[in-house]
Protein backbone atom coordinates (compact mmCIF):
# COMPACT_ATOMS: atom_id res chain seq x y z
CA UNK A 1 0.00 0.00 0.00
CA UNK A 2 0.98 3.63 -0.57
CA UNK A 3 2.99 5.05 2.35
CA UNK A 4 0.74 7.60 4.13
CA UNK A 5 3.47 10.10 4.53
CA UNK A 6 3.69 10.85 0.98
CA UNK A 7 0.35 10.85 0.07
CA UNK A 8 -1.34 13.00 2.62
CA UNK A 9 1.07 15.28 2.22
CA UNK A 10 0.11 18.95 1.23
CA UNK A 11 0.82 18.66 -2.51
CA UNK A 12 2.86 21.78 -2.94
CA UNK A 13 4.91 21.06 -0.42
CA UNK A 14 5.54 17.79 -2.05
CA UNK A 15 6.75 19.15 -5.43
CA UNK A 16 9.06 21.66 -3.80
CA UNK A 17 10.83 19.20 -2.34
CA UNK A 18 10.87 16.99 -5.74
CA UNK A 19 12.04 19.91 -7.21
CA UNK A 20 14.98 20.71 -4.68
CA UNK A 21 15.54 16.78 -5.02
CA UNK A 22 16.48 16.97 -8.54
CA UNK A 23 18.20 20.45 -8.57
CA UNK A 24 20.31 18.38 -6.35
CA UNK A 25 20.68 15.69 -8.76
CA UNK A 26 21.25 18.24 -11.95
CA UNK A 27 24.01 19.83 -9.26
CA UNK A 28 25.82 16.88 -8.97
CA UNK A 29 25.65 15.45 -12.91
CA UNK A 30 26.60 19.15 -13.39
CA UNK A 31 30.12 19.43 -11.19
CA UNK A 32 31.08 15.79 -12.64
CA UNK A 33 30.97 17.47 -16.29
CA UNK A 34 34.51 18.68 -16.00
CA UNK A 35 35.45 14.84 -15.46
CA UNK A 36 36.22 13.87 -19.59
CA UNK A 37 36.27 9.75 -18.08
CA UNK A 38 32.69 10.22 -16.41
CA UNK A 39 30.87 9.47 -19.42
CA UNK A 40 27.32 9.34 -17.76
CA UNK A 41 27.29 12.99 -15.90
CA UNK A 42 25.64 14.38 -18.98
CA UNK A 43 23.04 11.78 -19.20
CA UNK A 44 22.35 11.80 -15.67
CA UNK A 45 22.42 15.98 -15.97
CA UNK A 46 19.36 15.66 -18.75
CA UNK A 47 17.86 12.90 -16.74
CA UNK A 48 17.44 14.87 -13.79
CA UNK A 49 16.35 17.99 -16.02
CA UNK A 50 13.79 16.02 -17.38
CA UNK A 51 12.26 14.68 -13.98
CA UNK A 52 12.62 19.00 -13.34
CA UNK A 53 11.03 19.98 -16.19
CA UNK A 54 8.17 17.57 -16.29
CA UNK A 55 7.50 18.22 -12.74
CA UNK A 56 6.70 22.06 -13.26
CA UNK A 57 4.60 20.96 -16.01
CA UNK A 58 2.52 18.36 -14.48
CA UNK A 59 2.00 20.65 -11.33
CA UNK A 60 1.90 23.95 -12.79
CA UNK A 61 -0.69 24.60 -10.53
CA UNK A 62 1.42 24.45 -7.44
CA UNK A 63 4.62 25.99 -9.01
CA UNK A 64 3.24 29.08 -10.63
CA UNK A 65 2.73 31.10 -7.34
CA UNK A 66 6.76 30.44 -6.67
CA UNK A 67 8.14 30.23 -10.15
CA UNK A 68 7.68 32.67 -13.00
CA UNK A 69 7.44 31.23 -16.45
CA UNK A 70 10.44 32.59 -17.24
CA UNK A 71 12.23 30.62 -15.23
CA UNK A 72 10.18 27.42 -16.09
CA UNK A 73 11.04 28.67 -19.50
CA UNK A 74 15.20 28.53 -19.03
CA UNK A 75 15.00 24.89 -17.64
CA UNK A 76 12.95 23.29 -20.76
CA UNK A 77 15.96 25.39 -22.47
CA UNK A 78 18.62 24.33 -20.98
CA UNK A 79 17.66 20.58 -21.01
CA UNK A 80 17.14 21.05 -24.76
CA UNK A 81 21.01 22.56 -25.13
CA UNK A 82 22.06 19.00 -24.53
CA UNK A 83 20.15 17.42 -27.37
CA UNK A 84 22.43 17.39 -29.94
CA UNK A 85 25.46 15.66 -28.22
CA UNK A 86 23.15 13.35 -26.69
CA UNK A 87 21.98 12.32 -30.24
CA UNK A 88 25.50 12.02 -31.64
CA UNK A 89 26.67 9.96 -28.81
CA UNK A 90 23.74 7.26 -29.68
CA UNK A 91 24.61 7.76 -33.13
CA UNK A 92 28.07 7.05 -32.69
CA UNK A 93 27.59 4.06 -30.76
CA UNK A 94 25.62 2.64 -33.00
CA UNK A 95 28.09 3.12 -35.93
CA UNK A 96 30.32 1.27 -33.97
CA UNK A 97 28.08 -1.76 -33.95
CA UNK A 98 28.03 -1.79 -37.81
CA UNK A 99 31.81 -1.54 -37.71
CA UNK A 100 32.39 -5.35 -38.21
CA UNK A 101 29.70 -5.28 -41.22
CA UNK A 102 31.35 -2.66 -43.53
CA UNK A 103 32.69 -3.78 -47.04
CA UNK A 104 35.99 -1.89 -48.07
CA UNK A 105 34.25 -0.58 -50.36
CA UNK A 106 31.86 1.20 -48.46
CA UNK A 107 35.09 2.23 -46.05
CA UNK A 108 35.28 5.73 -47.36
CA UNK A 109 31.41 6.67 -46.59
CA UNK A 110 31.75 4.92 -42.77
CA UNK A 111 35.09 6.38 -42.47
CA UNK A 112 33.66 9.83 -43.38
CA UNK A 113 30.42 9.39 -41.28
CA UNK A 114 32.20 8.56 -38.22
CA UNK A 115 34.86 11.41 -38.29
CA UNK A 116 31.74 13.73 -39.09
CA UNK A 117 30.29 12.69 -35.55
CA UNK A 118 33.49 12.25 -33.58
CA UNK A 119 34.29 15.98 -34.91
CA UNK A 120 30.70 17.14 -33.52
CA UNK A 121 30.78 15.50 -30.38
CA UNK A 122 33.83 17.26 -29.42
CA UNK A 123 32.81 19.95 -30.40
CA UNK A 124 29.55 19.93 -28.37
CA UNK A 125 30.89 18.28 -25.56
CA UNK A 126 33.50 21.68 -25.05
CA UNK A 127 30.89 23.95 -25.79
CA UNK A 128 29.38 22.13 -22.71
CA UNK A 129 31.92 21.76 -20.23
CA UNK A 130 32.95 25.57 -20.79
CA UNK A 131 29.11 26.71 -20.71
CA UNK A 132 26.48 24.44 -18.75
CA UNK A 133 27.75 24.01 -15.08
CA UNK A 134 27.53 28.06 -14.57
CA UNK A 135 24.50 28.50 -16.52
CA UNK A 136 23.09 25.66 -14.48
CA UNK A 137 24.74 27.08 -11.24
CA UNK A 138 22.91 30.75 -12.04
CA UNK A 139 19.88 29.36 -12.59
CA UNK A 140 19.90 26.89 -9.72
CA UNK A 141 20.85 30.11 -7.31
CA UNK A 142 17.38 31.64 -8.60
CA UNK A 143 15.08 28.50 -8.33
CA UNK A 144 16.42 27.96 -4.78
CA UNK A 145 16.01 30.99 -3.77
CA UNK A 146 12.45 31.22 -4.54
CA UNK A 147 11.87 27.61 -2.90
CA UNK A 148 13.58 29.05 0.21
CA UNK A 149 10.80 32.27 0.57
CA UNK A 150 8.17 29.20 0.50
CA UNK A 151 5.98 27.82 3.29
CA UNK A 152 3.85 24.90 3.51
CA UNK A 153 0.31 25.26 2.36
CA UNK A 154 -3.34 23.86 3.06
CA UNK A 155 -2.90 22.02 -0.78
CA UNK A 156 -4.63 19.04 -1.64
CA UNK A 157 -2.76 16.17 -0.80
CA UNK A 158 -0.44 14.79 -2.88
CA UNK A 159 -1.82 11.34 -3.03
CA UNK A 160 -4.77 12.91 -4.67
CA UNK A 161 -3.34 15.33 -7.38
CA UNK A 162 -0.79 12.57 -8.47
CA UNK A 163 -4.28 10.24 -9.10
CA UNK A 164 -5.83 12.96 -11.14
CA UNK A 165 -2.79 13.56 -12.96
CA UNK A 166 -1.80 10.01 -13.69
CA UNK A 167 -5.28 9.77 -14.69
CA UNK A 168 -5.10 12.10 -17.32
CA UNK A 169 -2.01 11.07 -18.60
CA UNK A 170 -2.41 7.73 -18.77
CA UNK A 171 -5.74 7.99 -21.06
CA UNK A 172 -3.66 10.55 -23.35
CA UNK A 173 -0.75 7.53 -23.67
CA UNK A 174 -3.45 5.29 -24.54
CA UNK A 175 -4.48 7.50 -27.39
CA UNK A 176 -1.06 7.74 -28.59
CA UNK A 177 -0.81 3.81 -28.56
CA UNK A 178 -3.66 3.33 -30.88
CA UNK A 179 -2.59 5.94 -33.45
CA UNK A 180 0.34 3.54 -33.32
CA UNK A 181 -1.58 0.44 -34.44
CA UNK A 182 -3.67 2.86 -36.56
CA UNK A 183 -3.90 3.10 -39.93
CA UNK A 184 -3.27 6.77 -40.64
CA UNK A 185 -0.15 6.09 -42.72
CA UNK A 186 1.83 8.73 -39.59
CA UNK A 187 3.54 5.57 -38.08
CA UNK A 188 6.78 7.36 -37.18
CA UNK A 189 5.11 10.54 -35.78
CA UNK A 190 2.76 8.68 -33.73
CA UNK A 191 5.17 6.45 -31.84
CA UNK A 192 7.18 9.89 -31.27
CA UNK A 193 3.86 11.46 -29.63
CA UNK A 194 3.64 8.09 -27.42
CA UNK A 195 6.98 8.35 -26.48
CA UNK A 196 6.82 11.87 -25.10
CA UNK A 197 3.24 10.98 -23.87
CA UNK A 198 5.19 7.81 -22.21
CA UNK A 199 8.12 9.58 -20.93
CA UNK A 200 5.21 12.54 -18.95
CA UNK A 201 3.10 9.92 -17.05
CA UNK A 202 6.46 7.96 -15.91
CA UNK A 203 7.79 11.22 -14.52
CA UNK A 204 4.66 11.25 -12.73
CA UNK A 205 4.73 7.51 -11.73
CA UNK A 206 8.00 7.29 -10.42
CA UNK A 207 7.65 9.76 -7.34
CA UNK A 208 5.01 7.22 -6.30
CA UNK A 209 6.66 4.07 -7.37
CA UNK A 210 8.63 2.84 -4.49
CA UNK A 211 5.51 3.55 -2.27
CA UNK A 212 2.78 2.00 -4.22
CA UNK A 213 2.07 -2.10 -4.29
CA UNK A 214 4.18 -3.41 -7.39
CA UNK A 215 4.93 0.18 -8.71
CA UNK A 216 8.32 -0.58 -9.47
CA UNK A 217 6.88 -3.26 -11.70
CA UNK A 218 4.90 -0.36 -13.32
CA UNK A 219 7.73 1.62 -14.08
CA UNK A 220 9.65 -1.63 -15.45
CA UNK A 221 6.95 -1.80 -17.68
CA UNK A 222 6.26 1.26 -18.80
CA UNK A 223 10.57 2.12 -19.46
CA UNK A 224 10.54 -1.36 -21.51
CA UNK A 225 7.96 0.35 -23.85
CA UNK A 226 9.78 3.29 -24.14
CA UNK A 227 12.91 1.42 -24.75
CA UNK A 228 11.36 0.03 -27.85
CA UNK A 229 10.02 3.77 -29.09
CA UNK A 230 12.79 5.54 -28.10
CA UNK A 231 15.16 3.16 -30.11
CA UNK A 232 12.82 4.09 -33.23
CA UNK A 233 12.74 7.51 -32.57
CA UNK A 234 17.01 7.26 -32.40
CA UNK A 235 16.94 5.82 -35.66
CA UNK A 236 14.02 8.67 -37.10
CA UNK A 237 16.75 11.53 -35.93
CA UNK A 238 19.81 9.31 -37.39
CA UNK A 239 17.79 8.98 -40.96
CA UNK A 240 17.36 12.62 -41.02
CA UNK A 241 21.12 13.22 -40.20
CA UNK A 242 22.35 10.48 -43.13
CA UNK A 243 20.23 12.74 -45.19
CA UNK A 244 21.56 15.89 -44.67
CA UNK A 245 25.51 13.94 -44.49
CA UNK A 246 25.31 12.88 -47.77
CA UNK A 247 24.42 16.13 -49.66
CA UNK A 248 27.40 17.51 -47.54
CA UNK A 249 29.45 14.64 -48.49
CA UNK A 250 28.61 14.85 -52.28
CA UNK A 251 29.61 18.53 -52.32
CA UNK A 252 33.04 17.99 -50.62
CA UNK A 253 33.72 15.03 -53.22
CA UNK A 254 32.98 17.11 -56.23
CA UNK A 255 35.19 20.16 -54.89
CA UNK A 256 38.04 18.01 -54.05
CA UNK A 257 37.92 16.50 -57.77
CA UNK A 258 37.84 20.09 -59.50
CA UNK A 259 40.28 21.31 -57.15
CA UNK A 260 42.31 17.83 -58.23
CA UNK A 261 41.34 18.56 -62.07
CA UNK A 262 42.37 21.92 -61.73
CA UNK A 263 46.03 21.59 -61.02
CA UNK A 264 47.06 17.47 -62.13
CA UNK A 265 47.06 15.61 -65.08
CA UNK A 266 44.26 13.92 -66.40
CA UNK A 267 46.19 10.65 -65.19
CA UNK A 268 47.48 11.60 -62.37
CA UNK A 269 47.53 9.12 -59.40
CA UNK A 270 46.30 11.04 -57.18
CA UNK A 271 43.03 11.84 -59.32
CA UNK A 272 42.60 8.55 -59.57
CA UNK A 273 42.65 7.75 -56.30
CA UNK A 274 39.75 10.55 -55.98
CA UNK A 275 37.91 9.54 -58.26
CA UNK A 276 37.82 5.88 -56.14
CA UNK A 277 37.36 7.64 -52.81
CA UNK A 278 33.42 7.47 -52.87
CA UNK A 279 31.72 7.47 -49.85
CA UNK A 280 28.53 7.31 -51.46
CA UNK A 281 28.32 3.43 -50.99
CA UNK A 282 29.04 3.33 -47.69
CA UNK A 283 26.23 5.90 -46.88
CA UNK A 284 24.05 4.40 -48.69
CA UNK A 285 24.32 0.71 -46.75
CA UNK A 286 23.92 2.71 -43.59
CA UNK A 287 21.01 4.04 -44.70
CA UNK A 288 19.93 0.14 -45.72
CA UNK A 289 20.59 -0.36 -42.08
CA UNK A 290 18.86 1.82 -40.74
CA UNK A 291 15.57 1.18 -42.77
CA UNK A 292 16.22 -2.72 -41.67
CA UNK A 293 15.94 -1.74 -37.95
CA UNK A 294 13.21 0.94 -38.34
CA UNK A 295 11.04 -1.78 -40.08
CA UNK A 296 12.25 -4.61 -37.52
CA UNK A 297 11.67 -2.50 -34.46
CA UNK A 298 7.83 -1.46 -35.57
CA UNK A 299 7.19 -4.55 -36.61
CA UNK A 300 8.20 -5.40 -32.70
CA UNK A 301 6.34 -2.63 -31.05
CA UNK A 302 2.86 -3.19 -33.23
CA UNK A 303 3.22 -6.79 -32.30
CA UNK A 304 3.28 -5.86 -28.44
CA UNK A 305 0.63 -3.68 -28.81
CA UNK A 306 -1.64 -5.60 -30.32
CA UNK A 307 -1.01 -8.84 -28.03
CA UNK A 308 -2.84 -6.52 -25.47
CA UNK A 309 0.83 -5.82 -23.39
CA UNK A 310 -0.02 -1.40 -23.62
CA UNK A 311 -3.89 -2.42 -22.18
CA UNK A 312 -2.21 -5.18 -19.64
CA UNK A 313 0.47 -1.89 -18.50
CA UNK A 314 -2.55 0.60 -18.13
CA UNK A 315 -4.93 -1.78 -16.24
CA UNK A 316 -2.34 -2.27 -13.85
CA UNK A 317 -1.88 1.35 -13.27
CA UNK A 318 -5.52 2.02 -13.05
CA UNK A 319 -5.35 -0.47 -9.86
CA UNK A 320 -2.43 2.01 -8.99
CA UNK A 321 -4.47 4.88 -8.97
CA UNK A 322 -7.52 3.64 -7.33
CA UNK A 323 -5.22 3.15 -3.86
CA UNK A 324 -3.26 5.84 -4.43
CA UNK A 325 -6.68 8.12 -4.61
CA UNK A 326 -8.41 5.70 -1.55
CA UNK A 327 -4.92 6.87 0.55
CA UNK A 328 -4.93 10.46 -0.58
CA UNK A 329 -8.74 10.71 0.90
CA UNK A 330 -7.80 8.88 4.29
CA UNK A 331 -7.72 11.10 7.05
CA UNK A 332 -4.01 11.18 8.24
Amino acid sequence: MMKKSLAIQPAARVVRDLARNYLDQAAQAAHRLSDPQDTEALHDFRVALRRLRSLLAAHKTFVKTWLPKKLRRRVKELAAGTGLARDTEVQIAWMKQQHGQVKSHQRPGYQWMMARLEQRLQEEYQDLHETLPDAFRRLNKRIQGRLDLIRDDDSPPFGTVTAARLLASAEDFRRQLQRVVGDDGAADEAVHQARIAGKRLRYLLEPVAAELEEGKALVRELKDMQNLMGEIHDIQVFAQELGEASEEAGAERLRRLIDLSLTLNPDHPDLESARRQDERAGLMSLARELHDRHEHLMSRLKAKLLEGEGDSFLEHLATGVARLQQVGTDPA
